[in-house]
Parts: structure tokens; C-alpha cells; sequence
């Protein structure tokens, strides 16, 4: 994780270096809350053990703190790094068809099955519309999303879905990022921005129960929606 951050800031660093007058422009911090609504989609589960077809799963929203750092290359564009604190998700059990499974199994729709940690730095280039005189500048980004799944546990109710003592891992993901929004000045070097961004997220759900591996594959079309304090220097 430390080594793809590291890639990222290389990236941001390297496109900074397109434009001459960039050092001679102000740095923007901004701080704020997001709010990550994932709209998971998962294939069924499918394993030893496991009927076809019977469960899945679905990853909840959850908001955290946002920041990110951006350096103009010119008056329209900028290059930012969007981070934030790391998420931590709950995913639900998903009950596809109770009569394949035992009732005490299809008696768990909807419980909390497993927490995973979401790591997303995300890179953009913004393009911004009027001028530095603009009281109101909308922008549009394009960028390149790295999303990490970590310190992911089983819940107890998962245990016993599955038969026993769970552990789950998920693969990273590496895909084109979006976003829109518009950045309000305030008094001095404050100013205000709301966003919404997306990204593509693919990953892959393996759990093992006593040497008995599972899997799904889950796709994220998400929906994250930003507001945030800024302040130039």
C-alpha cells in the first residue's frame, strides 16, 4: 500500500512537471466529509459445500474525512491527489434462494457478515471553467483510482454460514476515475467545493473456512459525494 501511495504522488508530481509556472502557483489543501455509497453488485458465492445460486452479498455506504492536496499547471488545469481516512465497510449476507439452504442459514439475510477496510488513493487532472476572478469555478476531472482491501474480518454470523472459523481476503483494484464539481471562493484564501466522483472497482472475495475456499466477484459502480474547506498558500 505505502508503495502504490508513493506511485501516486510520482504521478501527480510528474504531470506538475508539464507546466514551467507551476511551482510559481498556489498549493490547495482541502479538508472535509465524504459520503461512499458503493452500489455493489456480487456474483453468487461458489465453492465446496455450496449450493448454486444461494448467496451473495452486499457492501454498505459510510462516510469518512476527506482531504487532498492541488497544484494549478495553468488557470484551467490542476493535478490532485485525493486521499482521505480509510473506510471501513460493513457487508451483508445476501439470501438468494432459502430453499436451497439450511433455515438456519436463510434465516441470516440482511445480518452483518464481514468488515473490510477501503484504501483509495486517487489521482485527478482537473479542468476548470471561468477564471481566477471567478467567484464560481466548476471543473470536471479525469484520473486514476487505486483501491485496496484490507484488515478484513468475519463476523460471527458469517462463521457459521460458512462452518466454521473465516478468513477473507479481496484483490486490489486498478481502474479510470471521474469527477465533477464546483469550487465557491470564500473570504481571502478560503474557499468551498462540492464534488461527486465514481471510479471503476473490480475485485475478487475469497474466504477460507478450514482449508475450504469460496469466492465472488464483486463490481463497484460508486457514488461518492464531497464537501470540503479549502485554503490556498
Amino acid at each position: 500500500m505505502k508503495k502504490t501511495v508513493l506511485n501516486l504522488c510520482a504521478l501527480a508530481s510528474l504531470a506538475l512537471g508539464l507546466s514551467g509556472t507551476a511551482l510559481a502557483e498556489s498549493i490547495t489543501l482541502k479538508l472535509g466529509v465524504t459520503n461512499i455509497e458503493p452500489n455493489s453488485s456480487a456474483t453468487s458465492v461458489s465453492g465446496p459445500f455450496t449450493p448454486v445460486d444461494a448467496l451473495s452479498l452486499k457492501v454498505q455506504s459510510k462516510s469518512t474525512v476527506f482531504f487532498s492536496a492541488a497544484m494549478p499547471i495553468n488557470d484551467r488545469w490542476d493535478v490532485e491527489l485525493a486521499l482521505g481516512i480509510p473506510p471501513t465497510h460493513d457487508i451483508n449476507i445476501v439470501v438468494l434462494n432459502p430453499a436451497a439452504l439450511p433455515g438456519s442459514v436463510a434465516a441470516r439475510d440482511g445480518q452483518l457478515g464481514a468488515r473490510v477496510r477501503q484504501v483509495a488513493p486517487t489521482v485527478f487532472a482537473n479542468y476548470k471553467f471561468g477564471d481566477n476572478n471567478s467567484q464560481f469555478r466548476p471543473f470536471v476531472g479525469l484520473g486514476i483510482n487505486h483501491t485496496v482491501f484490507d484488515n478484513a474480518e468475519s463476523t460471527a454470523a458469517n462463521d457459521l454460514t460458512n462452518g466454521g472459523p473465516t478468513t477473507i481476503k479481496l484483490t486490489s483494484s486498478t481502474g479510470l476515475a471521474m469527477q465533477a464539481g464546483v469550487t465557491a471562493k470564500l473570504s481571502g484564501p478560503w474557499s468551498l467545493t462540492g464534488s461527486w466522483s465514481t471510479a471503476r472497482v473490480k475485485t475478487t472475495m475469497t474466504t477460507n473456512t478450514l482449508g475450504i475456499e469460496r469466492k465472488a466477484d464483486i463490481t463497484f459502480h460508486p457514488s461518492v459525494l464531497t464537501l470540503a474547506v479549502g485554503y490556498s498558500f
